[in-house]
């Protein structure tokens, strides 16, 4: 048996220095178009202090049971 456990955004930020900065979404909706996705990561880029979105990474979890 097949069970959603659900879905996840994490926005990887990277600064001019090197540093990298993640922010997590848990429960986000079942496939979201990716123009949303990149905008979400441009908006907390944004938000940051001197950094540059670098990728969304988006997670779909199950499990997968007798």
């Amino acid at each position: 048996m097949i069970q959603k456990l659900g879905n996840k955004l994490q926005v990887q930020l990277q600064s001019e220095e090197g540093k990298k900065r993640n922010i997590n979404f848990a429960n986000v909706i079942d496939d979201p178009a990716e123009e949303k996705v990149l905008l979400l990561g441009e908006i907390m880029a944004n938000l940051a202090v001197e950094h540059d979105l670098d990728s969304v990474v988006w997670t779909q979890q199950s499990r997968i049971s007798k």
